[in-house]
């Protein structure tokens, strides 16, 4: 019995409505060879219709493929449905993603008339897919602590990283908002509500964050928020990445110890005393007071070292250094300068009387046995001191005099101290005749005052003036505040000297006012004494007996004055906040003031010390410090001014900081009361 005979099928039908597709469409008979395709099968293959119709198989796949092809046709023929994706080549269309289907041809009674291979571009959505797929990988393998939050900013996902990090659990803070994660009871270490105000401008927001661990530790971190939108533009999620800075900052407190730092007795090293020795000789030329440095050597260390070994030297060494720093207080610098020589910086000297003392007990304190292993030992020191700026205005030359001081120490005997000036008694006699000489001058009315003018950086206006106390001696003519200061600080003069300042700086700026000259304030310093003493009522009485309105004066107080009584502090500038008066600190960054503090003082403005302006375009050092000064500020609201501006570069340099104010020899220097109006004419007329 024969079989029944296949009606062969009718490609007239297939051809009409398959070349309408955009997919690819082959349709093979039984011997594999192609009876149709459409436009679209015959630009996936990079040939012309005449050259696919009537082909093998074999022959119109790439020879790459061919055979899997072949195969997957040969089951199409079998009854077997094949599918696949691959990437490929298309020559009009470039590099393309095609899913691929091979299926019986069926004839309409449902016999197998041959095989059909179709193929569909899917790039887009394969392109999809692997970006998908990526950021999933991303989200669960990046090392940075992920969140991404809701529009109602609480936490609606977060990755392994994140757990790994901060010790909570998905669980632990879903539905939490990213705060709950701060310091609790810390306003200041809670930065989100600053970060959501500046997302409501801005699409990122970058800063540092504080977290407290489920353990308990802090864990400081460096993030990114950003705010991502919805196709109709409103906020739909916010993405918070976060990397640990625990090892960043522990890294680089290593390496500012070893730059910094003596290995073996952990004291200040050279590099650290030189900053400090620039620090503390800016401020006593500011001030007008004096410092001083002490230069100890160990008294016959070596014979020590010799006979117990270099062990037990380095022992020794760590048990002087650790006596030297139970001596020195806070503000004094004791470094290690050489093998077993040691330096003391005394920031703030008033008398030689204090030098004296703080040698003879460190001389006590050295000369006490030290413990060393089992054994007791006792070594002396020789102590020599310079004194800046009577003994030298250069670090090296004060260095160089202390060492020759103390060299003369070792000939007295050892065991004891010198200065480089061997004339006390005429020190002192000198400092009691200057005595005299400024109580008669307060009676006598012989100080004045003379004005610096404070500029606007960016529109050149007189926006201010210093006044700044001298000294018209009858004899020896003007002296400047650095003779004379000191002296009134330690008798206590400095007080009813400030009081009169005040009065006077008043009285001359409303008379300014009166002549329609300045419209300004005028800045006074206030020592550390005045300070202390009843200010607000002095202050309050010149403003009263001038007719002068607070908001024209503005009090100068420097760093380390707040910082002898934080809270006394925080009380006084508060009341003279409250009444108005501009509130300033004088040369900002010499000091020894917490930023945590410094935010707590009710500031108008942070002055800039000129020692950081002098070589501001030649020291990085010294250009870095302002700019985080300037930064420092713009972060606190408060305008800065650079004091000791001299050339243009210095103050084109300064505008580019964002500095806001300047004052210096650029402009003009010190000028008495009755030169300012030539000085205002002159420079509306042809300012800097």
């Amino acid at each position: 019995m024969s079989e029944p005979q296949v009606p062969k099928p009718d490609w007239s039908y297939a051809e009409a409505l398959l070349d309408r597709f955009g997919d690819a469409v082959l349709v093979f008979d039984k011997e594999l060879v192609c009876r149709f395709a459409n436009t679209a099968a015959a630009e996936m293959l990079g040939r012309q219709m005449q050259d696919v119709l009537e082909q093998h198989a074999m022959q119109l796949y790439p020879s790459e493929h061919a055979d899997k092809f072949n195969k997957a046709l040969e089951a199409a023929l079998g009854g077997q449905v094949t599918r696949n994706r691959g990437w490929r080549d298309i020559p009009s269309q470039g590099h393309r993603c095609l899913d691929f289907r091979f299926e019986p041809c069926l004839t309409a009674d449902g016999h197998i008339a041959g095989a059909m291979h179709s193929a569909r571009d899917i790039t887009e959505m394969a392109e999809v897919e692997e970006r998908a797929r990526l950021s999933v990988m991303m989200f669960e393998h990046t090392t940075e602590g992920l969140m991404i939050l809701g529009a109602d900013k609480r936490i609606r996902l977060v990755n392994p990283a994140f757990t790994e990090l901060t010790g909570f659990s998905a669980d632990d803070v879903l539905n939490e908002q990213p705060e709950h994660l701060t310091p609790s009871g810390q306003d200041e270490a809670n930065p989100y509500p600053d970060i959501w105000h500046a997302l409501e401008y801005d699409n990122a927001w970058q800063g540092e964050v504080i977290y407290r661990r489920r353990d308990g530790r802090l864990m400081p971190t460096w993030q990114t928020v950003v705010r991502v939108r919805d196709a109709a533009g409103e906020v739909e999620h916010y993405l918070a990445i976060f990397t640990d800075l625990t090892e960043r900052q522990r890294f680089e407190q290593q390496l500012e110890r070893l730059v910094y730092y003596d290995v073996l007795t952990s004291l200040p090293n050279r590099a650290l005393l030189s900053d400090r020795i620039a620090q503390a000789m800016s401020r006593a030329e500011r001030m007008g007071s004096h410092m001083a440095l002490l230069f100890i050597d160990l008294d016959r260390f070596k014979a020590i070292n010799d006979t117990l070994g270099n062990h037990q030297g380095d022992q020794l060494l760590r048990a002087v250094a650790q006596r030297l720093r139970d001596v020195a207080n806070i503000e004094m610098t004791v470094c290690r300068y050489g093998a077993d020589q040691f330096l003391l910086l005394y920031p703030e000297l008033d008398t030689p009387d204090q030098a004296s003392t703080l040698c003879g007990r460190l001389l006590l304190a050295l000369a006490s046995p030290h413990q060393v292993g089992s054994q007791s030992l006792t070594i002396t020191g020789s102590i020599g001191v310079a004194v800046y700026p009577d003994d030298g205005i250069e670090r090296e030359t004060l260095i160089q005099h202390a060492e020759t001081a103390m060299q003369a120490a070792k000939k007295a005997g050892r065991n004891t101290f010198r200065f480089f000036t061997q004339d006390m008694n005429q020190r002192s006699a000198e400092f009691l005749l200057l005595d005299n000489h400024l109580r008669q001058a307060l009676v006598n009315k012989e100080f004045l005052l003379y004005y610096q003018p404070q500029i606007d950086i960016k529109t050149r206006e007189v926006i201010g003036m210093e006044a700044l106390m001298r000294w018209r001696h009858p004899d020896l003519g003007l002296v400047p505040p650095n003779r004379f200061i000191p002296a009134a600080e330690e008798t206590g003069l400095i007080v009813p000297m400030g009081e009169w300042v005040l009065h006077e700086a008043c009285r001359q700026n409303k008379a300014w006012q009166l002549a329609g000259l300045l419209h300004a304030p005028v800045a006074v310093n206030v020592s550390a004494r005045q300070f202390a003493e009843q200010l607000e009522d002095v202050t309050t009485k010149a403003l009263q007996d001038a007719g002068l309105a607070p908001e024209w004066l503005e009090l100068e107080v420097t760093e380390s004055t707040l910082m002898d009584d934080v809270n006394e502090a925080i009380l006084t500038l508060g009341a003279l906040k409250r009444m108005g008066v501009r509130l300033s600190i004088d040369d900002f960054g010499t000091g020894y003031s917490s930023l945590n503090y410094l935010k707590r003082f009710p500031l108008d403005k942070l002055k800039v010390d000129r020692s950081f302006v002098i070589d501001i375009l030649d020291d990085p050092d010294d250009a870095a410090i302002a700019g985080a000064v300037v930064s420092l500020a713009k972060n606190l609201r408060l305008k800065v001014i650079a004091e000791g501006v001299e050339t243009a570069e210095q103050l084109d340099f300064l505008e580019q900081l964002g500095c806001d104010e300047m004052q210096g020899f650029l402009v003009a220097p010190p000028i008495p009361a009755d030169k300012v109006p030539e000085f205002l004419a002159q420079w509306r007329k042809k300012p800097v």
